[in-house]
């Protein structure tokens, strides 16, 4: 861990090189999150089902956009999702269990980044909602919405790797089954390629 603090800082005082955040260029990307949740669950079949979960989520999220105006980019994030969890059901006399599910989706993003242009490394914040399907056997239907922010270091005038930190929130419904939401903490790391058009 040492060592890669010590990249990170003679990158940042050498590297002379930044990220295109002009506007009409391209944005082209994607990330990786890791996400721990507790899950609230509402049964519309059975009450004494109802409870909470613990769950854990690894999501694959490429997207594609472009700067309408220096700094702003706004475009299309797809995903997909694997998830893993532990239900706790509020009556004592109803047993839990594990389960396994696969989401995936589309929606639109916006990010800004803060500093100047020529910085070999930004600020940004990034908006994002998703509407996609929830797969546990069944089919549903799920909405994702999320707030991040932190910084980028560009390795090159193209190509930047992020850091970000933020909130996110979850809803899903099997029709006539059960609701579920959560809300959490959210830990994202990955690349950016900034293409001329």
């Amino acid at each position: 861990m040492k060592n890669f603090f010590c990249f990170a800082f003679l990158l940042l005082i050498t590297n002379t090189t930044f990220g295109q955040l002009t506007k009409g260029h391209w944005l082209v990307g994607g990330s990786g999150s890791f996400y721990l949740s507790k899950r609230d669950y509402i049964s519309y079949v059975n009450s004494s089902t109802n409870g909470f979960s613990k769950e854990l989520h690894l999501t694959i999220s490429p997207n594609i956009g472009y700067f309408l105006i220096d700094k702003l980019a706004v475009g299309l994030r797809p995903f997909f999702s694997w998830g893993k969890g532990e239900s706790f059901p509020n009556d004592p006399t109803v047993s839990g269990g594990e389960s396994d599910s696969k989401r995936y989706g589309i929606g639109p993003f916006g990010r800004y980044y803060f500093l100047d242009k020529d910085k070999p490394f930004n600020i940004l914040a990034d908006i994002n909602y998703q509407i996609g399907i929830w797969d546990v056997g069944d089919k549903g239907k799920l909405s994702n919405f999320s707030f991040l922010a932190g910084p980028v270091i560009y390795f090159n005038t193209s190509v930047g790797m992020e850091f970000l930190l933020g909130y996110s929130s979850q809803s899903e419904e099997l029709k006539n089954f059960s609701k579920n939401s959560s809300k959490g903490f959210s830990v994202n790391i990955g690349f950016q390629i900034h293409l001329i058009k």
